[in-house]
């Protein structure tokens, strides 16, 4: 692609890029429930990941917090992701949780937890439940946790979740838990998926956990603030494509080394492949884009049009991923699905991973808002149009 990241994060990319194929041995290596990616992540650890997202007042980089500094993010989750798609799915939440405590976070918490940070401790945002979800009550001067939380990423290595607690009111509430200072209850078997096994997506229990006051993040409700919460797509949308580059690079190889690239049906193939990647980036770019226009100028308009371009991107990418897979399988063929290779890994955490909630609904806003709240370009068309249908 020619698109280009400022200087400032090359070096951060250029780490992530250089870890790729120790993602990609260790991915096979830790490919069950009871497993995580832990040399990779060290690995990111050393390159200053971690506080990359943390404002430059606390000793971070911006990265994400700042105009232009958007594509630089999206592209080093789509690094991430390139390498292993677990690994991109645990620091995506790690970033996540350092951009709400960015957002809503007091001063006094922001130093605290950009210290954690800086001292290793890996951050997550814990939001899904069943019936026996997690609620907050105060009790006799203090705060304590009950319930469950599912899909608890990093179960037993994230020791900063963000976890999102139910109060009487029916608000929804964030809070910091030190895992390190409090015990909880992890259920490992409740984890046996088809794929992102080392993500460890345990189901955690709180049994009267206590939690400081000072560890309650924002007030109620802000968890849900859009354009925040829906436009954080993009950045698991970015991981997603990094894996669907893996499967195009790694489906070259493989027809390389057996010799069958002169075959006319694989060239289209690849080709069509091709062309899918280069959207994929194209509609990244778009989101960058529209992310710094938001961070600009934070009105109501670039709002609406930042979350319009989220949910296109996110069905977009959704679309293209799925398209390469089927390509891809059309491509190596049964003999390409065995190990060592990694296409059937990568496609089975890439299928797990499209799995994200309301994937209709995001089309639907897509619709609704070409059919309402036009941007700009599409309404002087309609007006055309419109102009054009009265002559006729």
């Amino acid at each position: 692609m020619i698109y280009k990241i400022p200087s400032e994060y090359s070096p951060l990319a250029d780490a992530v890029k250089e870890s790729i194929p120790h993602a990609l041995k260790e991915a096979s290596e830790t490919d069950s429930p009871n497993s995580f990616p832990e040399k990779t992540l060290q690995i990111l650890k050393n390159s200053n990941l971690l506080t990359a997202c943390i404002s430059s007042d606390f000793g971070g980089k911006n990265l994400g917090l700042k105009v232009e500094s958007n594509h630089a993010l999206l592209t080093i989750l789509k690094l991430i992701g390139s390498g292993n798609l677990v690994v991109g799915r645990i620091i995506e939440g790690h970033f996540n949780a350092q951009f709400l405590i960015d957002r809503f976070g007091t001063l006094e918490q922001k130093k605290r937890f950009a210290k954690d940070s800086f001292d290793g401790k890996l951050f997550g945002v814990w939001n899904t439940q069943a019936e026996d979800g997690v609620t907050l009550k105060f009790e006799k001067g203090r705060y304590f946790l009950n319930g469950s939380k599912t899909f608890a990423t990093g179960s037993d290595y994230v020791f900063r979740p963000i976890v999102t607690a139910a109060q009487k009111k029916g608000s929804w509430q964030m809070c910091v838990v030190n895992l390190d200072e409090v015990a909880v209850q992890t259920h490992s078997d409740w984890w046996n998926p088809m794929g992102m096994k080392a993500t460890r997506s345990y189901k955690v229990t709180f049994k009267n956990t206590p939690i400081p006051a000072d560890n309650l993040v924002g007030k109620n409700g802000d968890y849900y603030e859009q354009p925040m919460f829906s436009g954080g797509s993009v950045r698991f949308s970015a991981v997603q494509l990094g894996a669907a580059e893996t499967l195009l690079a790694e489906t070259i190889l493989y027809l390389q080394k057996l010799k069958r690239t002169e075959d006319h049906f694989q060239k289209v193939r690849i080709g069509q492949m091709r062309i899918l990647i280069n959207s994929g980036n194209h509609w990244l770019k778009s989101a960058a884009d529209y992310m710094d226009l938001f961070m600009g100028d934070p009105s109501a308009k670039n709002s609406a049009l930042l979350l319009d371009q989220s949910n296109m991107v996110r069905t977009a990418i959704d679309e293209i991923c799925t398209e390469i897979m089927i390509l891809c399988q059309q491509c190596i063929g049964a003999r390409g699905l065995n190990k060592p290779h990694h296409f059937e890994r990568i496609i089975r955490d890439l299928t797990t991973y499209l799995r994200q909630p309301a994937p209709d609904h995001c089309l639907l806003e897509v619709g609704r808002f070409a059919l309402g709240d036009q941007p700009q370009e599409q309404r002087s068309l309609i007006k055309i149009l419109k102009k054009w249908m009265n002559l006729k």
